[in-house]
Order: structure tokens, then sequence, then C-alpha cells
């Protein structure tokens, strides 16, 4: 039988609920060492392409337990803004117990309906999210609002759209969220308003930075 629309977003939202207090040691934990440094390399090559200044503001979006939250705050000190927002609870939860910084703000909220001022933020990340987002188009739409004149939208994977794809194929809980493919892509950043400057899509990193007209 078909899920609905309603079906599939509580299943997801389910699944990233059940999966807060583990999904640090499933994806970044080296399972050697025990550290969190498994995409050691790779998050050194995403923040080297982030156009990131100290005093930005930055939205995190389906920000998850965090992962993101060091890297971004080192880049934009302690005069910076950083908005960690997700629509599960228990990662809301998990993150803030993780990060008591006091220029963090806290927000449970779908991307599409996020609570931030009109032209608030300089940058906005979507990191190992965009194919979560319910509706893309107007999930894009929403960040495009939230971001300042000139503003910076990121989406990035630590796999290629076609391997993120085929991973989501084998997780009942995400089946039907899938990277749409590139000429998609395109078109639903570009009708948002925004210049596409960067479109990587090679094993192991996905990145796209475009900028708000």
């Amino acid at each position: 039988m078909k899920m609905t629309d309603a079906e599939i977003y509580d299943a997801r939202k389910q699944f990233f609920n059940d999966s807060a207090g583990k999904w640090i040691d499933m994806w970044y934990r080296d399972p050697e060492t025990g550290e969190q440094k498994k995409h050691e390399k790779d998050f050194n090559r995403l923040f080297a392409l982030m156009p990131l200044a100290p005093g930005h503001c930055v939205l995190d979006a389906g920000c998850g337990t965090g992962v993101l939250v060091p890297y971004i705050l080192d880049a934009i000190g302690d005069q910076g803004t950083l908005y960690e927002l997700d629509f599960a609870e228990n990662m809301i939860d998990l993150n803030r117990s993780l990060h008591p910084m006091k220029n963090i703000r806290f927000l449970l909220s779908d991307v599409e309906h996020a609570p931030i001022e009109e032209a608030s933020c300089d940058i906005a990340v979507c990191f190992s999210c965009f194919p979560h987002f319910q509706d893309k188009g107007q999930a894009i739409g929403a960040l495009a609002r939230i971001l300042k004149a000139s503003g910076i939208l990121i989406i990035a994977h630590f796999d290629s759209s076609d391997g993120i794809n085929h991973h989501h194929k084998s997780c009942h809980a995400v089946m039907h969220d899938h990277l749409p493919d590139e000429a998609v892509m395109r078109t639903m950043i570009a009708d948002a308003g925004f210049d596409i400057e960067s479109f990587i899509d090679e094993k192991g990193f996905y990145y796209i930075q475009a900028r708000k007209k």
C-alpha cells in the first residue's frame, strides 16, 4: 500500500528521533581510534570551500546532533551567530546538550517554516539533509527568504548523488528521500533567485554553492 505524504513525513521524523543517540557513532566516529574524525579530510575540504567569516550569521539547516558546530564556530567566532535547526526534537535536545555556547540558537522546526527573520543570515548550510526535506522547492524558497542579499546557500554531502540515493533505498524510513539530479537541482535553485557558483558531484563528495541575487 502506497504511503501518504503525511505517513512518509512521520516515518522520517520517527527514524531521526530514534537514531539521535547513536548518530555520531554511526557516521562520524572512527572505529579504530574512537575519535570523531572519520570524515576529517572531508570536513576540511568542505570548510575550505565555504566562504565563512568572523561575525557571520549562519543557519545550519537540518543540523542533527551538530557535527558542523565546531567548524562553523571556529570560522565565525564569538561575534557570529549560529542557528541550529532540525525537525527532530531528539536531535535538537542532544545537540543542545553537546554545544552550550552562548551564540547558538536552537530551533525545532522544518526548514520550510523556519522561524528566522527575513534577510538575516549570511550563509545557510544544508549538510547531509537536503533529500529529507519534504518540499524541496519550498525549502529552498524559505532559505532564500532568510538569506541576506548576496547571501550564500550551501548544499553538501560526503557522497555522490548516486551514492546517496542508493543508500536511502536500503532504509525503509527514508526510501522516498532522494537527491534530485543536477538539472532539477539547478532549476530549483535558479527559480528561487540564486546564481550557482559551484556544483561538484563526485564519488565521496557533493557540493553546491549558490549566491542569492
